[in-house]
């Protein structure tokens, strides 16, 4: 298959939560995780009346065992947010524990409330039902396993039920509103698409928009304005400040500028082989030709000057991919390519979705990136990128980050993002470094 056929299955890949800007018992196993259903369709009605105290503490406990059975970036979250695991993990299960039975809203409260604590790191999350709805408006799904687990009865029962909620009815009437790409929403001012002599510009602040048919109108017009000014001798893409969203967006919009072109990036990361991903993955990595595999123990200092191997304890292998992305066989409409240069202005801002921009463009002739250090959190060795597991008793989902991704210098991604080619200097933004550098190369 195409190898570029993969930036279009991670249209959520890197979806930001908007809704959240102890020894726990071991995880159940085979009845508890992610399954395959074999053409079951049927709705399994959630009922918050039988939803016991006893069912949520598995449930909570369920979220934390899942995590450490297999997330690999779990105990870096320390360092990258002002908490304690355990003391977080404790807390919070008091407060469940606190929980009379049958009140399942306050038990859905109280996991969006330590969504908020967490901060998406790793894209650490209890599934709120937004993003749920993202992905069903979406229609475009990451793996099967991913498709099959949301349309499992009792992950629907139970965010059907989540969506009856007037607070949650009224958040998703809020989302669709804002996120359109009608005049009076918050488009015009998060796509800006400009001129200036023989420099094309977009500046592009997110890349959440809600539904497939705001998705595509969003990409048909980066898509025209990037057909109307292949003849500029630079092209700027700003995504600074860009959290992430829908891949697909600057996948396809941006199309033609990759048209008959080749980009290449290395992804280098470690993994756990919890029941989860094992179920997710559906066979990776033995599967997958292009991953060459090494145990934790074969990288080194030597080739990672900054790696940390206290934080690689509990990771079951380390996978190697070179990801070709093959524009070759992609034609605009008139048959022409852009042959000038391509800016891409980073800063910490950058993440997730948008992170898989500055991996696809970064070492790859004509794409020069300027700004500061990006926030990373991203990847693409093998899909699922986002991994799902249904609380075993309500059916909410568990989601987060598989991989320990590793930048050249050993630093993980989740801590230290993609460098620029060209830094900024204090005062300066990325916008006017980069139009000087075009003016110097102008000259």
């Amino acid at each position: 298959m195409n190898q570029r056929k993969r930036m279009w299955s991670l249209l959520l890949a890197g979806l930001v939560l908007l809704s959240a800007c102890q020894k726990s018992d071991p995880a159940p196993k085979e009845d508890t995780a992610p399954e395959k259903q074999e053409e079951e369709t049927d709705q399994k009605a959630f009922d918050p009346a039988s939803y016991t105290n006893a069912m949520m503490l598995e449930d909570y406990d369920f979220f934390w065992t899942t995590l450490e059975e297999n997330c690999a970036t779990l105990g870096l979250m320390e360092t990258k947010r002002p908490l304690k695991i355990e003391q977080l993990k404790e807390e919070y299960r008091e407060r469940v524990a606190a929980v009379p039975d049958g009140q399942a809203e306050t038990f859905l409260r109280i996991m969006d409330d330590l969504n908020g604590k967490i901060r998406t790191f790793a894209h650490i999350q209890a599934v709120s039902p937004i993003v749920y709805r993202r992905y069903l408006d979406g229609d475009v799904w990451e793996s099967d396993t991913q498709e099959e687990l949301f349309a499992s009865p009792l992950v629907q029962g139970f965010y059907s039920w989540a969506e009856s909620l007037p607070s949650v009815k009224k958040e998703l009437e809020q989302v669709q509103e804002t996120e359109t790409v009608e005049d009076n929403s918050d488009y015009a001012s998060n796509v800006l698409l400009s001129r200036e002599g023989d420099t094309a510009i977009i500046q592009l602040k997110t890349l959440v928009f809600f539904g497939e048919e705001a998705n595509q109108a969003v990409i048909k017009n980066l898509k025209d304005f990037c057909l109307e000014n292949l003849d500029a001798q630079d092209f700027i893409i700003d995504i600074t400040g860009n959290s992430g969203g829908n891949s697909q967006i600057w996948a396809e919009g941006l199309e033609p500028l990759w048209a008959g072109k080749t980009f290449t990036h290395r992804e280098v990361a470690a993994y756990k082989l919890g029941d989860v991903n094992v179920q997710m993955w559906d066979g990776w990595p033995e599967n997958d030709p292009d991953v060459e595999l090494k145990s934790v123990s074969d990288l080194t200092t030597m080739d990672y000057p900054k790696l940390d191997m206290e934080s690689l304890k509990g990771c079951d292998g380390v996978a190697i991919k070179t990801v070709v992305d093959d524009y070759t066989d992609v034609e605009n409409p008139d048959g022409k390519e852009f042959e000038g240069r391509i800016w891409i202005l980073i800063d910490g801002g950058v993440a997730s979705s948008s992170e898989l921009l500055v991996h696809f463009a970064k070492g790859n002739e004509p794409c020069t990136l300027v700004g500061t250090q990006s926030g990373g959190s991203s990847g693409g060795m093998t899909p699922p990128y986002n991994m799902d597991a249904a609380m075993p008793n309500c059916g909410m989902l568990v989601r987060y980050d598989p991989f320990y991704f590793i930048n050249e210098d050993g630093v993980c991604l989740d801590l230290e993002g993609t460098h620029p080619d060209i830094e900024i200097e204090s005062g300066e933004t990325a916008m006017q470094r980069c139009l000087k550098e075009i003016k110097k190369l102008q000259k």
